[in-house]
């Protein structure tokens, strides 16, 4: 299991990995809900050990574009893949469950367009990728950890029940000093709150 130590002594999260789920729109897999238990199996079966997944939250689309609102999850889990590696395995199971379709139709505002699987790597094993001066570097094509996830409390929220003492590696905070910033705390109000499991 990943330990949670205590970031005044410059200690991360050892050895953990964070991936952030979300999804609004029906696909392949079925509904939001359905398809996030599907996409968790689908890491399990690429070899991905599953050690702790949050509850499930539904949060209102932080977008200019009128669509549904979210699903969003957490998970924990440990694997030897690269991060390089894993990143391949997330687009692939977004594509499998429709992402590219949905992308295609709304390439001009792709970030935020509806879709119904999103699977970013919010946290890799502590490691630091293409942030310069305390800011993510942009168009780079993986940056660790995730570029926009310490402003988003969609994914700070669920990041606080499996990994509260995590803290960010560029920003040193954990997911509550970070949901409590005025700027973060409206970035996908949450709505309602429900159990989360795979099975």
């Amino acid at each position: 299991m990943a330990q949670y130590m205590s970031a005044n002594q410059g200690i991360l999260f050892q050895g953990g990995i964070l991936i952030a789920l979300g999804s609004n729109l029906p696909g392949p897999w079925g509904s939001p809900e359905e398809t996030l238990r599907r996409a968790v199996r689908e890491l399990a079966s690429h070899g991905v050990e599953i050690e702790n997944t949050s509850r499930l939250y539904r949060t209102k689309a932080h977008s200019e574009l009128a669509q549904p609102d979210y699903l969003n999850a957490a998970v924990s889990v440990n694997s030897s893949m690269p991060a390089n590696t894993l990143l391949r395995v997330l687009k692939r199971i977004e594509a499998q469950a429709g992402r590219l379709l949905t992308v295609k139709r709304d390439r001009a505002n792709h970030r935020w367009a509806p879709r119904p699987l999103d699977l970013d790597i919010v946290s890799y094993k502590g490691l630091v990728r293409n942030w310069l001066m305390g800011r993510p570097v942009e168009d780079a094509t993986l940056v660790l950890p995730h570029p926009r996830a310490h402003e988003r409390a969609f994914v700070l929220r669920p990041l606080m029940d499996i990994a509260p003492r995590w803290h960010h590696p560029v920003l040193g905070l954990t997911p509550a000093a970070m949901l409590v910033r005025p700027a973060v705390r409206n970035t996908g109000a949450i709505l309602d709150v429900g159990h989360f499991s795979s099975s």
